[in-house]
């Protein structure tokens, strides 16, 4: 769920721990109602897309003066793993605690632990930040490089500092799979893009730290 990209939501979660081109003519299928429409979105900036499993997503961010950071990350669940641009392991956010590593995941450094009621605050956070977003867009059967996808945008205020976003998802139309999310930060402004582009990953796992 973007845990989130997308940061989405889910990347909000793992923010606290630390923080998808159309081609081609197809048919699109039937739009839905509005109050429909916004569900959608409110659900995939809220991180409850309905794929389970391990997902493996690469994350490039630009900020404004070129500046461009490249990482990798490996979602299952709640729990997620920042890897740097050659997949060495850099953090972990696992059961509501936070690690860091200097040696490429041999070891782990717990930073942090989230209570209860820390990371409700922050799902309540991201419940409120949902439900005052705007100007909902929905668009169903484009392709996504060969993939037949329903493309969502979206603005809105990020929860406790009020700066402005847009987000933009790219899913797949058949399995509800977010294969591609974009979150721009304080656009025409100081403007950070945030691209995502996820693949589940069975088989896979999260490390699980020496307590």
């Amino acid at each position: 769920m973007v845990v989130f990209l997308i940061r989405n939501a889910s990347g909000s979660v793992r923010a606290l721990a630390a923080t998808w081109l159309t081609a081609g003519l197809i048919l699109a299928a039937p739009a839905m109602a509005e109050a429909d429409c916004a569900d959608e979105v409110r659900a995939l900036m809220q991180g409850t897309a309905p794929h389970e499993g391990p997902v493996r997503s690469r994350s490039v961010t630009r900020m404004t003066g070129g500046m461009e950071m490249v990482n990798l990350g490996l979602t299952e669940g709640k729990n997620h793993l920042t890897m740097d641009a050659d997949g060495n392991p850099v953090s972990l956010f696992r059961d509501n605690k936070f690690y860091t590593t200097s040696n490429a995941g041999q070891t782990w450094t717990l930073v942090q632990t989230y209570s209860a009621e820390t990371m409700e605050q922050t799902r309540q956070g991201l419940a409120q930040q949902a439900e005052k977003a705007r100007n909902f867009t929905c668009e169903y059967g484009k392709d996504l490089e060969g993939a037949k996808v329903n493309y969502y945008t979206v603005e809105y205020e990020r929860h406790g500092t009020g700066t402005p976003m847009q987000g933009q998802y790219w899913i797949d139309a058949e399995t509800g799979f977010a294969l591609k999310a974009v979150t721009i930060s304080d656009p025409g402004g100081n403007e950070t893009v945030i691209e995502q582009v996820s693949e589940p990953a069975p088989g896979e796992t999260i490390p699980a730290p020496a307590e």
